[in-house]
């Protein structure tokens, strides 16, 4: 749900995330999303369809919301390689770090596998599509390799979502910035560059143009 929203859809978004973060999801009831936002059940029933269509409303915004953030660092930043080096970065940073990550680690663990796996796919899908339109308008402006994206996009969107799930257990500390750093700078710039390589083809940087680039925008 992104288009024909207003005020009161944002109103009830903004009661269900605060609710969600208070008790969790199964706990947050629609009476109770509807007395925080000063409206009717039934009018949340009637703009969002029931609950599950409002938590993935809210889920589907807070995720919009962090690509948002990763296109203004990118507009911020000098060349691709560091638009890709520092974006990477910081969407690695808030599979950690995000406030419904973490809350919901605390009020209500045993629902925060489910979120990450359950509504992980949807978040994936929006990611995957993000990526595709990054990488496509950086392909037009000649600041990467012709080839398709899709298939980078979910490789980059898929990784993000195993460190949500996982963030321990590999050779690389996550939590370490200069590694995430190091591992971001020699696998996933080159990835988003040059493209998946078969062994006998060389990644070819004949479109690409060596200087600074203006930051590549996600699909509309």
């Amino acid at each position: 749900m992104t288009e024909g929203i207003d005020g009161v859809d944002e109103r009830i978004m903004d009661a269900a995330l605060d609710r969600i973060l208070q008790v969790g999801i199964r706990r947050a009831s629609l009476e109770d999303i509807a007395r925080m936002a000063g409206l009717s059940r039934i009018t949340i029933h009637r703009r969002f369809a029931g609950k599950d269509n409002l938590i993935e409303a809210v889920l589907a915004r807070e995720t919009r919301r962090m690509l948002a953030e990763v296109t203004a660092i990118a507009a911020t930043t000098a060349d691709v390689d560091a638009q890709i080096e520092d974006t990477m970065l910081y969407v690695l940073l808030q599979t950690r770090i995000h406030r419904l990550v973490t809350q919901l680690l605390r009020v209500a663990p045993d629902e925060a596998l489910r979120f990450s796996t359950v509504q992980g796919e949807r978040l994936v899908s929006i990611g995957i599509e993000y990526i595709v339109g990054m990488l496509g308008h950086a392909r037009s402006a000649g600041l990467v390799d012709d080839y398709d994206p899709r298939p980078v996009a979910e490789l980059v969107a898929r990784l993000a979502h195993s460190l949500l799930l996982t963030p321990g257990g590999g050779s690389v500390d996550f939590t370490d910035d200069d590694r995430a750093r190091a591992f971001v700078r020699t696998t996933i710039v080159p990835l988003m560059k040059h493209g998946i390589t078969r062994p006998d083809e060389e990644p070819s940087n004949d479109h690409v143009r060596h200087h600074p680039g203006t930051a590549p925008r996600p699909a509309p």
